[in-house]
């Protein structure tokens, strides 16, 4: 071996004796891993201002029944619980006290951000149909699986939007997301 490869060999037997700070845990955890953080799953929205909200905060008030939804994506087809994509944007889209419909419709993007690096961009103008706000985009958090309401599984939690359309068609929209950590509203 020459020099060069032994001082990289020596160097990486020393960083690896080195104890593990949490910087460099976080730093080697995959951006897949499905296990939540140590104080539990967060979804951050990040607009005019930036909320972090603990997956607990996040209510799951509303459902939307993927059964009825049709010809979709299989893993779709469950009763899922969650808020309305509208009520999350109007905690950081500039709205006083809520949405803000005018800012909506004249137009800005929403990126969301998953686990695996999935960064699916649309428009906000998909929140209105024929001229009114939509009801059927949820960030669920929960999932019915064989009568029983639960946290989502490993592959899709925290969170996933669902929701009709754009998001169940066609069958292999690049809308739907999983593992949505972040969403932010672009200007």
């Amino acid at each position: 071996m020459n020099r060069g490869r032994l001082a990289v060999l020596a160097a990486a037997l020393a960083l690896a004796a080195l104890p593990a700070s949490p910087a460099l845990a976080r730093a080697a955890t995959p951006v897949g891993d499905a296990s939540p953080p140590p104080g539990g799953w967060t979804l951050t929205l990040v607009g005019k201002k930036k909320v972090v909200l603990p997956i607990v905060k996040v209510p799951a008030r509303f459902a939307w029944n993927g059964a009825k939804a049709g010809d979709i994506n299989p893993t779709l087809r469950y009763v899922y619980k969650g808020q309305r994509l509208q009520r999350l944007l109007g905690l950081v889209d500039g709205g006083k006290p809520s949405f803000n419909v005018a800012r909506a419709k004249k137009g800005y993007k929403i990126r969301l951000i998953c686990r695996d690096g999935y960064k699916p961009t649309f428009s906000s103008r998909i929140l209105f149909k024929k001229g009114k706000l939509r009801t059927d985009l949820i960030v669920a958090k929960r999932k019915m699986v064989d009568s029983v309401l639960q946290p989502l599984p490993e592959a899709e939690a925290p969170f996933r939007l669902v929701g009709g359309p754009p998001i169940t068609q066609p069958f292999d929209n690049k809308l739907s997301a999983r593992g949505i950590v972040r969403i932010r509203l672009i200007f």
